[in-house]
Protein backbone atom coordinates (compact mmCIF):
# COMPACT_ATOMS: atom_id res chain seq x y z
CA UNK A 1 0.00 0.00 0.00
CA UNK A 2 1.06 3.54 -0.74
CA UNK A 3 -1.19 5.54 1.60
CA UNK A 4 -1.20 9.30 1.82
CA UNK A 5 -3.44 11.95 3.39
CA UNK A 6 -4.92 15.01 1.67
CA UNK A 7 -7.18 17.79 2.81
CA UNK A 8 -10.49 17.66 0.95
CA UNK A 9 -10.71 19.67 -2.28
CA UNK A 10 -13.79 20.17 -4.52
CA UNK A 11 -12.09 18.32 -7.40
CA UNK A 12 -12.37 15.14 -5.29
CA UNK A 13 -16.18 15.19 -5.12
CA UNK A 14 -16.77 12.45 -7.73
CA UNK A 15 -14.14 10.21 -6.15
CA UNK A 16 -15.67 10.92 -2.76
CA UNK A 17 -19.09 9.83 -4.04
CA UNK A 18 -17.69 6.55 -5.36
CA UNK A 19 -15.93 5.92 -2.06
CA UNK A 20 -19.12 6.81 -0.17
CA UNK A 21 -21.11 4.24 -2.17
CA UNK A 22 -18.52 1.52 -1.55
CA UNK A 23 -18.42 2.36 2.15
CA UNK A 24 -22.16 2.46 2.87
CA UNK A 25 -23.46 -0.58 1.03
CA UNK A 26 -25.13 -2.27 4.01
CA UNK A 27 -28.91 -2.53 4.04
CA UNK A 28 -29.34 -0.18 7.00
CA UNK A 29 -27.36 2.71 5.50
CA UNK A 30 -29.35 5.85 6.39
CA UNK A 31 -29.09 7.39 2.92
CA UNK A 32 -28.82 5.98 -0.59
CA UNK A 33 -28.16 8.90 -2.91
CA UNK A 34 -27.60 9.60 -6.58
CA UNK A 35 -24.53 11.67 -7.46
CA UNK A 36 -26.68 14.81 -7.85
CA UNK A 37 -28.38 14.26 -4.48
CA UNK A 38 -25.04 13.46 -2.88
CA UNK A 39 -23.59 16.70 -4.26
CA UNK A 40 -26.47 18.72 -2.83
CA UNK A 41 -26.13 17.08 0.55
CA UNK A 42 -22.37 17.51 0.78
CA UNK A 43 -22.04 20.99 -0.73
CA UNK A 44 -25.30 22.67 0.31
CA UNK A 45 -26.68 20.83 3.35
CA UNK A 46 -23.43 19.81 5.05
CA UNK A 47 -21.26 22.48 3.38
CA UNK A 48 -17.97 20.59 3.61
CA UNK A 49 -15.13 22.73 4.91
CA UNK A 50 -12.01 21.52 3.11
CA UNK A 51 -9.71 23.17 5.63
CA UNK A 52 -10.90 20.78 8.36
CA UNK A 53 -11.84 17.72 6.25
CA UNK A 54 -9.51 15.02 4.98
CA UNK A 55 -9.30 11.95 2.78
CA UNK A 56 -6.92 9.01 2.55
CA UNK A 57 -5.73 7.71 -0.81
CA UNK A 58 -3.91 4.56 -1.83
CA UNK A 59 -1.99 4.84 -5.11
CA UNK A 60 -4.33 7.67 -6.12
CA UNK A 61 -7.55 5.82 -5.20
CA UNK A 62 -9.70 7.50 -2.53
CA UNK A 63 -10.36 4.85 0.13
CA UNK A 64 -11.38 6.83 3.23
CA UNK A 65 -12.77 10.19 4.31
CA UNK A 66 -13.63 12.36 7.28
CA UNK A 67 -15.87 15.31 6.35
CA UNK A 68 -16.44 18.29 8.61
CA UNK A 69 -18.52 21.45 8.65
CA UNK A 70 -18.43 24.25 11.18
CA UNK A 71 -21.18 26.42 12.64
CA UNK A 72 -22.69 27.62 15.89
CA UNK A 73 -25.05 24.91 17.16
CA UNK A 74 -26.89 25.09 20.48
CA UNK A 75 -24.90 28.28 21.08
CA UNK A 76 -21.53 26.49 20.80
CA UNK A 77 -18.89 26.87 18.08
CA UNK A 78 -19.13 23.34 16.70
CA UNK A 79 -17.26 21.20 14.20
CA UNK A 80 -19.73 18.67 12.84
CA UNK A 81 -18.56 15.38 11.38
CA UNK A 82 -21.02 14.80 8.54
CA UNK A 83 -19.44 11.60 7.27
CA UNK A 84 -16.59 9.23 8.06
CA UNK A 85 -15.92 6.02 6.21
CA UNK A 86 -13.42 3.50 4.96
CA UNK A 87 -13.82 1.11 2.02
CA UNK A 88 -14.33 -2.36 3.52
CA UNK A 89 -11.12 -3.87 2.09
CA UNK A 90 -9.07 -1.33 4.09
CA UNK A 91 -10.84 -1.61 7.44
CA UNK A 92 -8.95 -2.71 10.51
CA UNK A 93 -5.74 -1.01 9.34
CA UNK A 94 -6.02 2.12 11.48
CA UNK A 95 -6.84 4.41 8.55
CA UNK A 96 -9.52 6.42 10.37
CA UNK A 97 -7.00 7.03 13.14
CA UNK A 98 -4.46 8.21 10.56
CA UNK A 99 -6.93 10.70 9.03
CA UNK A 100 -7.92 11.88 12.50
CA UNK A 101 -4.26 12.27 13.53
CA UNK A 102 -3.60 14.46 10.50
CA UNK A 103 -6.67 16.61 11.09
CA UNK A 104 -6.59 16.94 14.87
CA UNK A 105 -3.96 19.71 15.18
CA UNK A 106 -5.96 21.93 12.85
CA UNK A 107 -9.25 21.04 14.58
CA UNK A 108 -7.80 22.01 17.94
CA UNK A 109 -6.19 25.21 16.67
CA UNK A 110 -9.16 26.60 14.72
CA UNK A 111 -10.95 27.89 17.81
CA UNK A 112 -14.01 25.64 17.79
CA UNK A 113 -15.17 24.28 21.16
CA UNK A 114 -16.22 20.75 20.23
CA UNK A 115 -16.64 18.06 17.58
CA UNK A 116 -20.08 16.52 17.14
CA UNK A 117 -21.03 13.41 15.15
CA UNK A 118 -23.64 10.65 14.87
CA UNK A 119 -22.98 6.89 14.87
CA UNK A 120 -25.46 4.09 14.14
CA UNK A 121 -25.97 2.20 17.42
CA UNK A 122 -25.25 -1.18 15.82
CA UNK A 123 -21.89 -0.02 14.44
CA UNK A 124 -19.94 -1.37 17.39
CA UNK A 125 -16.51 -0.92 15.84
CA UNK A 126 -17.16 2.79 15.20
CA UNK A 127 -18.54 3.28 18.70
CA UNK A 128 -15.44 1.65 20.16
CA UNK A 129 -13.16 3.74 17.95
CA UNK A 130 -14.80 7.05 18.85
CA UNK A 131 -14.84 6.05 22.52
CA UNK A 132 -11.07 5.51 22.39
CA UNK A 133 -10.71 8.92 20.73
CA UNK A 134 -12.50 10.49 23.69
CA UNK A 135 -16.01 11.05 22.33
CA UNK A 136 -18.91 10.80 24.79
CA UNK A 137 -22.48 9.76 24.02
CA UNK A 138 -24.74 12.79 24.24
CA UNK A 139 -28.17 11.78 22.90
CA UNK A 140 -29.91 8.71 21.50
CA UNK A 141 -31.59 9.59 18.19
CA UNK A 142 -34.23 7.63 16.29
CA UNK A 143 -34.77 7.64 12.50
CA UNK A 144 -38.05 6.78 10.78
CA UNK A 145 -39.11 5.83 7.30
CA UNK A 146 -42.36 4.85 5.56
CA UNK A 147 -45.67 5.92 4.08
CA UNK A 148 -48.56 7.73 5.78
CA UNK A 149 -51.84 5.78 5.27
CA UNK A 150 -54.17 7.61 2.90
CA UNK A 151 -57.18 7.29 5.22
CA UNK A 152 -55.60 9.37 7.98
CA UNK A 153 -55.61 13.13 8.38
CA UNK A 154 -57.90 16.13 8.08
CA UNK A 155 -59.55 17.72 5.06
CA UNK A 156 -60.38 21.20 6.35
CA UNK A 157 -56.86 22.63 6.54
CA UNK A 158 -55.34 25.28 4.29
CA UNK A 159 -51.73 24.93 3.14
CA UNK A 160 -49.45 27.77 2.14
CA UNK A 161 -45.92 27.56 0.83
CA UNK A 162 -44.01 30.49 2.25
CA UNK A 163 -40.66 32.20 1.89
CA UNK A 164 -40.81 33.54 5.46
CA UNK A 165 -37.77 31.72 6.81
CA UNK A 166 -37.72 33.33 10.26
CA UNK A 167 -37.97 29.97 11.99
CA UNK A 168 -37.82 31.27 15.56
CA UNK A 169 -41.55 31.98 15.21
CA UNK A 170 -42.12 28.20 15.41
CA UNK A 171 -40.36 27.70 18.77
CA UNK A 172 -43.61 26.97 20.60
CA UNK A 173 -44.63 24.41 17.94
CA UNK A 174 -41.85 21.93 18.81
CA UNK A 175 -40.67 20.19 22.00
CA UNK A 176 -37.07 19.33 21.10
CA UNK A 177 -34.06 20.77 19.31
CA UNK A 178 -33.22 19.19 15.96
CA UNK A 179 -29.83 17.70 15.20
CA UNK A 180 -27.07 19.77 13.59
CA UNK A 181 -28.08 19.46 9.92
CA UNK A 182 -31.72 20.35 10.58
CA UNK A 183 -31.15 23.21 13.02
CA UNK A 184 -32.57 26.60 12.08
CA UNK A 185 -29.23 28.19 11.19
CA UNK A 186 -28.32 25.31 8.90
CA UNK A 187 -31.70 25.35 7.14
CA UNK A 188 -31.33 29.07 6.56
CA UNK A 189 -28.30 28.34 4.37
CA UNK A 190 -30.07 25.63 2.34
CA UNK A 191 -33.45 27.08 1.31
CA UNK A 192 -32.74 26.36 -2.33
CA UNK A 193 -33.44 22.69 -1.53
CA UNK A 194 -35.88 23.00 1.38
CA UNK A 195 -39.61 23.65 1.16
CA UNK A 196 -41.60 25.30 3.97
CA UNK A 197 -45.35 24.65 4.19
CA UNK A 198 -47.61 26.26 6.78
CA UNK A 199 -50.94 24.75 7.81
CA UNK A 200 -53.92 26.92 8.73
CA UNK A 201 -57.38 26.40 10.15
CA UNK A 202 -59.18 29.49 9.02
CA UNK A 203 -56.74 32.33 9.67
CA UNK A 204 -54.92 30.52 12.48
CA UNK A 205 -51.44 29.10 11.84
CA UNK A 206 -51.50 25.68 13.55
CA UNK A 207 -48.61 23.71 12.04
CA UNK A 208 -45.64 23.67 9.69
CA UNK A 209 -43.34 21.27 7.92
CA UNK A 210 -39.95 21.74 6.23
CA UNK A 211 -38.77 19.08 3.80
CA UNK A 212 -36.40 18.28 0.96
CA UNK A 213 -38.65 17.39 -1.94
CA UNK A 214 -35.96 15.60 -3.96
CA UNK A 215 -35.32 13.15 -1.09
CA UNK A 216 -38.63 12.93 0.75
CA UNK A 217 -36.73 13.96 3.89
CA UNK A 218 -38.59 15.89 6.58
CA UNK A 219 -36.25 18.40 8.23
CA UNK A 220 -38.71 19.81 10.77
CA UNK A 221 -42.34 19.22 11.75
CA UNK A 222 -44.30 21.13 14.35
CA UNK A 223 -47.89 21.63 15.55
CA UNK A 224 -49.26 24.21 17.96
CA UNK A 225 -49.74 22.57 21.35
CA UNK A 226 -53.45 23.36 21.55
CA UNK A 227 -54.04 21.67 18.16
CA UNK A 228 -52.17 18.43 18.79
CA UNK A 229 -53.75 14.95 18.65
CA UNK A 230 -56.26 16.24 16.11
CA UNK A 231 -54.60 14.91 12.94
CA UNK A 232 -52.70 18.09 11.99
CA UNK A 233 -49.25 16.49 11.96
CA UNK A 234 -50.53 13.49 10.03
CA UNK A 235 -52.12 15.71 7.41
CA UNK A 236 -48.93 17.71 7.00
CA UNK A 237 -46.95 14.51 6.39
CA UNK A 238 -49.58 13.36 3.89
CA UNK A 239 -49.11 16.66 2.06
CA UNK A 240 -45.34 16.08 1.94
CA UNK A 241 -45.76 12.50 0.74
CA UNK A 242 -48.10 13.53 -2.07
CA UNK A 243 -45.73 16.33 -3.10
CA UNK A 244 -42.65 14.07 -3.07
CA UNK A 245 -44.36 10.96 -4.48
CA UNK A 246 -42.19 8.68 -2.36
CA UNK A 247 -41.73 7.31 1.15
CA UNK A 248 -40.80 9.78 3.88
CA UNK A 249 -37.68 9.87 6.03
CA UNK A 250 -37.39 11.65 9.39
CA UNK A 251 -33.88 11.64 10.86
CA UNK A 252 -32.64 11.99 14.41
CA UNK A 253 -35.67 12.38 16.68
CA UNK A 254 -34.29 12.42 20.26
CA UNK A 255 -35.33 9.58 22.59
CA UNK A 256 -36.63 12.24 25.01
CA UNK A 257 -39.21 13.46 22.44
CA UNK A 258 -41.81 10.95 23.62
CA UNK A 259 -44.78 12.68 22.00
CA UNK A 260 -43.17 12.79 18.55
CA UNK A 261 -41.99 9.17 18.80
CA UNK A 262 -45.46 7.96 19.77
CA UNK A 263 -46.99 9.97 16.93
CA UNK A 264 -44.66 8.57 14.27
CA UNK A 265 -45.23 5.00 15.42
CA UNK A 266 -48.99 5.48 15.60
CA UNK A 267 -49.27 6.62 11.97
CA UNK A 268 -47.26 3.64 10.78
CA UNK A 269 -43.75 4.96 10.16
CA UNK A 270 -40.99 2.48 11.01
CA UNK A 271 -38.09 3.19 13.36
CA UNK A 272 -35.47 1.70 11.03
CA UNK A 273 -32.23 3.17 12.45
CA UNK A 274 -31.01 4.48 15.80
CA UNK A 275 -27.96 6.68 16.26
CA UNK A 276 -25.91 8.10 19.10
CA UNK A 277 -25.01 11.76 18.95
CA UNK A 278 -21.44 11.90 20.31
CA UNK A 279 -19.37 14.86 21.44
CA UNK A 280 -15.68 15.61 21.97
CA UNK A 281 -14.82 18.86 23.71
CA UNK A 282 -11.72 20.57 22.29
Amino acid sequence: MSLYFKYYQPVLLRDLFNCFKRTFTQANAPLKLSYDDFSIRMLEKLRINGEISGVMLNDGELIGFMLHSRAYFQGIDTIYNGGTGIVSAYRGKGIIQKIYKNLMPRLRECGAKRILLEVITTNLSALKLYGVMGFQKKRLLHCYKGFVPSNLGLKDLIYRETQDFKLDRFKSFVDFSPSFLDANDRLNSNWKYEKLIESYRGQTLIGYVIFQRHLGMVSQLGVRKDYRRQGVGTTLLKYVQQDCQRSLTLMNVPSTAKGMLQFLGKIGLVNNIDQYEMELML
